[in-house]
């Protein structure tokens, strides 16, 4: 080994695997992937050529960042009170064409612009359908909610909404525009 290796392999503690050292060394690779599926899914939204791209950029962040195949976007129509169902992928969209916002109690906090996840460990379900919903994101055009994504059932080997997961929903919020005004800027 040269002296340039040794400077950067990071001293060990002890032989025991579970050293401080190889502790971080795992937790900064957790990070980085983490941080690489953020970047990737704003790459993705930012890179959309049309309306019809940013919708299925929001198809393959749900299935392969954060572990869905049940996705539904919803546009708001404030005069009504009501969402109207826009567009879904492993939906059934008859089931889920209008959410009247007065029997949805978790809806009023996604239309002011913040995003509603169900607990790790809950049974609760964030709308009055029979189908589980993991997260309920709202897509914010010029700061304002313009729609909101529902995310349903997760993978099974998912146990919940992770971190991370709440992360990519941050960036579907703020990048996800163009899916529903096609003239959005990116």
């Amino acid at each position: 080994m040269n002296d340039f290796q040794e400077r950067m392999l990071p001293a060990r503690m002890s032989d025991d695997s579970n050293s401080p050292t190889e502790l971080e060394g795992k937790i900064s690779v957790q990070q980085a992937g983490d941080q690489a599926k953020v970047f990737a899914a704003r790459m993705r939204l930012q890179k959309a050529v049309d309306q019809a791209d940013a919708l299925d950029a929001i198809r393959e962040i749900a299935v392969n960042l954060i572990g869905t195949e049940e996705v539904a976007v919803f546009k708001i129509d404030k005069k009504r009170s009501e969402l109207w169902l826009y567009w879904s992928f492993g939906t059934d969209p008859n089931k889920h064409s209008v959410l009247e916002v007065c029997r949805e109690p978790r809806l009023p906090e996604v239309l002011s612009g913040k995003p509603v996840f169900r607990s790790r460990f809950s049974t609760e379900n964030l709308l009055s359908t029979d189908d589980p919903v993991s997260a309920l994101v709202p897509i914010l055009v010029d700061g304002s909610p313009a729609a909101v994504i529902v995310l349903f059932r997760l993978f099974p080997h998912k146990m919940g909404i992770e971190p991370v997961d709440k992360e990519i929903c941050e960036v579907l919020s703020n990048c996800a525009g163009r899916a529903v005004e096609p003239y959005h800027s990116r």
